[in-house]
């Protein structure tokens, strides 16, 4: 399989470099949509998008290296959205699955300035992956010095740069990692309170972090999971089942033009007392995730990985996982941009992507492993349109393999 992805990735750049060889005569149009993308970029709302090329942030304390368009001012309210429509052909173990169409992704914010100091952020989603509305915000933030902030309310977790920056119109895959969504699981939002900040090393290494106490985890780990302990089933947005805070911290550093980070969550998610009486002991569930950008021969190359450890009450080991671990790695690269020369603003991207996730790292299976491919046209910087391509090997926790595959098109805007 190495060999197969190394075959495509070479295939991919001598793709690009035959586009840029044969558009020497645009290079000033290409500057002038390049141009055009960083003006309308600029006018933005802080908040998380994916990883492409840099813009300046409004705010000097968001994690976001770009931000999404919006509406109105940010002297007094903005707000936006996005949406994201999934057609399909799935095929499991050689059945087809009937359901062809999906919304991937519908997403609202807002942020209202109450005084220089003082902002209010409100964001909702709907996600096809937890199938579920969730509130990934409803945070009050303040802003001390030039560079820190603190905040309260409802957050997304700095565990891992993806559960920061997610928004589908920005991202050149149409379904994020495994790692992310099986692991992490993004989106990731608690109820807490913690700080944030921005500094360098000797004014040239530039460097981020955040620290927060929230709700955590629940006991959804493995009460609501089927199939073994799903981290992700724990998510709890609202309360605390047990009362104890769990604790979250990132930090990333970001040299040149890449970036890398690391983020530890730790805390407890069971209840131990019900009605009064103790029920349990403290049980912890700890997450460790890494990520990390750079570019080289003319790629982008993403990475995350994340590695979990469950305390599992006695008699149930063995049924759930203890440890589970994950991992990929993201190959992206403009082919063309403009597509043509009167089209100013628009590109064409491919992207492969090799992933796989261990649900349970003392069995042989319960794991899935999954290479995908991306094909990507942008009409215009805030619009995506992508044609894509995945295989993947399921295995269940018996070690019997499922294979799955697919081919999809996807299209996603900001509004």
């Amino acid at each position: 399989m190495i060999r197969r992805l190394s075959g495509v990735l070479i295939a991919l750049t001598l793709l690009s470099t035959a586009a840029q060889a044969a558009d020497t005569g645009t290079k000033e149009a290409a500057a002038k949509g390049a141009t055009a993308k960083e003006a309308a970029a600029q006018k933005a709302v802080p908040r998380s998008t994916a990883t492409s090329v840099p813009i300046p942030s409004a705010s000097p304390v968001a994690w976001t290296a770009e931000a999404a368009p919006y509406h109105g001012s940010r002297d007094n309210i903005t707000w936006g959205g996005e949406g994201e429509l999934r057609f399909g052909y799935d095929v499991t173990a050689g059945v087809s699955d009937p359901s062809w169409f999906s919304v991937g992704r519908v997403n609202g914010f807002m942020e209202a300035k109450l005084s220089s100091r003082l902002r209010l952020r409100g964001q909702a989603s709907y996600d096809h992956v937890p199938d579920d509305f969730t509130l990934e915000r409803a945070e009050l933030q303040a802003t001390f010095g030039r560079t820190h902030e603190v905040h309260a309310g409802i957050f997304l977790v700095p565990l891992g740069r993806t559960n920061l920056s997610h928004d589908a119109a920005a991202y050149e895959f149409w379904e994020r990692s495994l790692v992310a969504t099986q692991i992490l699981g993004v989106p990731n939002a608690q109820l807490g309170a913690g700080m944030s900040g921005t500094g360098s090393w000797s004014h040239t290494t530039p460097f981020r972090y955040e620290v927060d106490l929230v709700t955590g985890f629940d006991d959804g780990v493995i009460m609501d999971a089927s199939g073994g302990t799903r981290i992700p089933a724990g998510r709890n947005n609202y309360g605390d089942q047990n009362g104890l805070p769990a604790a979250v911290a990132r930090f990333a550093i970001q040299p040149g033009r890449g970036e890398v980070g690391v983020a530890i969550q730790s805390g407890p998610y069971n209840q131990t007392h019900i009605a009064g009486g103790e029920v349990d002991g403290i049980r912890f569930v700890h997450v460790l995730a890494a990520d990390g950008i750079a570019h080289a021969i003319g790629l982008e190359l993403a990475t995350e990985a994340a590695a979990a450890l469950i305390d599992i009450p006695p008699g149930l080991e063995g049924l759930y996982a203890e440890r589970q671990w994950g991992a990929s790695l993201e190959a992206t690269r403009t082919l063309r941009a403009p597509l043509f020369h009167a089209w100013r603003g628009t590109s064409l991207s491919g992207g492969l992507r090799a992933e796989t996730v261990d649900l349970d790292a003392g069995l042989p299976g319960d794991s899935r492993t999954r290479v995908a491919a991306s094909l990507n046209l942008r009409p215009q910087p805030t619009s995506i349109v992508r044609f894509g391509w995945y295989y993947e090997w399921k295995r269940d926790r018996f070690d019997n393999l499922t294979p799955l595959a697919g081919l999809t098109l996807t299209a996603a805007s900001y509004f």
